[in-house]
């Protein structure tokens, strides 16, 4: 654990390689995917297989959603009673964490939020009934794809540190509109790769489409943080947000060049309490209210 006044622990080895920032998930073409039809399209979509099933196995259609349904019954069962592993808790910390900037050499301060951080959010909704099938958004999804990819291979020319994507899921019942959350070292690292050939690619192409596509919307908000004014904490939880960023370093024990998490304990000293992390307190705030976590 932390001890006040001692420079922060680490809670993951760093990496002989770059972890791939967390946007890069083997899940995210089928959340779009199903996020594109509403609940009463694809339960259409099951009807109709199953009538096929029908017309094919006669009485026995029933017998493949049937075995389905009770393997996925038993499965949660057992995970939720200890009978097998419980899948839903891999990769998660059992720990109150914060994510903090190491240093050039991997270690870290005892000072929260000793440097700058820059946060852009860049997304885009489609407004039209075919959903992710229509007129240009195939473009500007492969677009978002590749500036991902660009801000990942050249990290260290602008001082990208890592991506998050979400969906929203408040507004409509299906189409929401898709988020990406990046996280910079410096305003002027975000600048660069804004007109940086990687992203000006899609620029030309949006002046180019956007008076015949309308029913596409982008946007992007960017926020540039001064050290002393963010905090961030995470109890029993993954790598998310800025704890799922990479920072390279040097190892001079190893000689060599290694990435670090920046996930470190927050259950004691002045990371406990929002003021602490923000260097405005002692982590000692929440006392009288009987927090001791």
């Amino acid at each position: 654990m932390s001890i006040p006044g001692k420079p922060f622990i680490g809670l993951v080895a760093p990496s002989d390689k770059r972890p791939r920032s967390a946007f890069f998930t083997k899940y995210g073409s089928l959340v779009l995917i199903r996020d594109n039809f509403t609940l009463a399209t694809w339960l259409s979509f099951g009807a109709v297989a199953q009538s096929l099933l029908f017309l094919a196995l006669g009485r026995l259609a029933f017998l493949p959603a049937l075995v389905y349904l009770a393997w996925r019954s038993l499965r949660a069962y057992a995970m939720s009673v200890g009978w097998l592993h419980n899948v839903y808790m891999d990769d998660v910390i059992l720990k109150k964490t914060s994510a903090q900037f190491p240093n050039a050499e991997g270690e870290f301060s005892c000072t929260p939020a000793d440097e700058q951080v820059v946060v852009l959010m860049i997304g885009t909704r489609v407004n039209h009934p075919m959903g992710l099938f229509a007129p240009g958004f195939a473009a500007v999804g492969e677009m978002f794809g590749h500036m991902a990819t660009d801000c990942e291979d050249h990290a260290e020319e602008f001082g990208f540190l890592g991506m998050t994507s979400w969906i929203n899921t408040g507004t409509r019942e299906t189409n929401n509109e898709l988020l990406m959350v990046g996280y910079f070292r410096t305003p002027e690292g975000l600048h660069e790769f804004a007109h940086s050939k990687y992203h000006t690619k899609a620029w030309d192409w949006w002046n180019t489409n956007h008076k015949t596509h309308p029913h596409l919307s982008i946007y992007h908000e960017n926020y540039h943080v001064p050290r002393g004014h963010w905090e961030n904490i995470y109890i029993n939880s993954h790598r998310s947000h800025l704890g799922s960023a990479a920072f390279r370093a040097y190892d001079s024990g190893r000689g060599e060049e290694v990435w670090v998490s920046g996930v470190v304990d927050a259950s004691k000293g002045v990371l406990r309490t929002a003021r602490g992390r923000m260097s405005r307190g002692k982590g000692d705030e929440n006392d009288h209210f009987g927090d001791k976590y």
